[in-house]
């Protein structure tokens, strides 16, 4: 339930708590000299996550090896069925993309016409802002410890699936941190394709609206990724992992049918790791459909000011209580686009 539903809907806010668990690690609980402590942050750079620094959990005395030379990996097909759409009333147009965070690299594969569209676009529009600092503050060091809160068994499957350096580096962090890590364990480590796209629009300098902040994000994330979803992580993986990978071959084919019938599938995961259906509800609600509904109002305010170019996670455009299903009952309508 929560890895994939989390990965598509807060993909944003996902990787910016990665980023901050990454730096916060080494920088307050590796031990100096470490190979965390002295490894770089690929999320820091726009290129991947804490999920990637984990697989280089080694020591510093580690022999180099000559790596083995083998064929370069034949490029990823660019999308041939992006979740795009155009919304029109009033005579004006505004154009709605759903992203997957992770995965797709966005400067090789997203086609010509997502690229033309945002550059045509007089406003760009995303969930929330990837550079604000409280996204960091948010992070803080807690008072009880992870293992204890874990068990002994638990504990020894977070140092399996993330390394013994790392899991000690997050032993005094939110539950919320190593979730995410793990989240996204098993895809890709491309850059953010928020951040892709939401560079090229500060580049071609045009005004940017944030549909909510991103402590609201992490506040949802602190909520429902707790010691019982971390643990429910855990009892996942690797299956979580295959998991999240049809997602992303979903998202890739275009096929929203398929995205909506994986994520109705995650509420039979949840009961029968001890969620009950209420409490599954509860998260759909506070996931999606009651942020749905907040983004309303300034996504009108745009379309009125003269349409633009929206992306967000692409759950928040699929399927009942969507963004776009919730245009179309103000009167907007609602086309997909076909390249």
């Amino acid at each position: 339930m929560h890895r994939v539903v989390v990965v598509v809907t807060l993909a944003a806010t996902l990787c910016a708590a990665c980023a901050a668990c990454d730096k916060s690690a080494r920088s307050t609980a590796a031990p100096a000299g470490s190979a965390v402590a002295a490894s770089s942050s690929p999320a820091a750079a726009g290129s991947g996550t804490a999920a990637h620094a984990v697989a280089n959990d080694a020591p510093p005395s580690a022999p180099t090896v000559t790596p083995a030379i083998v064929a370069p990996a034949p490029p990823a097909a660019v999308l041939a069925h992006p979740l795009f759409w155009a919304v029109e009333k009033d005579g004006k147009t505004t154009y709605f993309f759903g992203t997957m965070h992770m995965g797709i690299d966005a400067t090789t594969q997203l086609p010509p016409i997502i690229w033309n569209k945002l550059d045509a676009a007089k406003t760009f529009a995303m969930e929330a802002d990837l550079d604000d600092p409280n996204i960091a503050s948010m992070i803080k060091p807690t008072k009880g410890s992870l293992h204890q809160a874990l068990g002994d068994a638990y504990w020894k499957k977070l140092e399996d699936a993330m390394g013994a350096t790392m899991a000690k580096a997050v032993d005094n962090l939110p539950p919320m941190v190593p979730a995410a890590v793990l989240s996204v364990k098993g895809l890709p480590p491309t850059q953010p394709m928020d951040k892709a796209l939401s560079i090229r629009a500060t580049d071609a300098r045009k005004p940017i609206v944030f549909l909510e902040p991103a402590v609201r994000q992490l506040e949802i994330l602190g909520k429902w990724m707790d010691i019982k979803a971390l643990k429910m992580i855990l009892d996942e993986l690797p299956d979580a992992e295959q998991h999240a990978q049809a997602m992303l071959g979903a998202y890739a084919e275009g096929n929203d049918r398929k995205i909506l019938a994986i994520n109705d599938n995650e509420k039979t995961d949840a009961l029968q790791h001890g969620y009950t259906a209420a409490e599954y509800d509860q998260e759909m609600t506070d996931l999606l459909y009651n942020r749905n509904a907040s983004w309303i109002t300034p996504l009108e305010k745009l379309h009125a000011a003269g349409g633009g170019f929206v992306a967000v996670g692409a759950l928040h455009l699929l399927g009942r209580r969507s963004v776009l299903e919730l245009l179309a009952r103000k009167g907007y309508k609602v086309t997909r686009v076909v390249p």
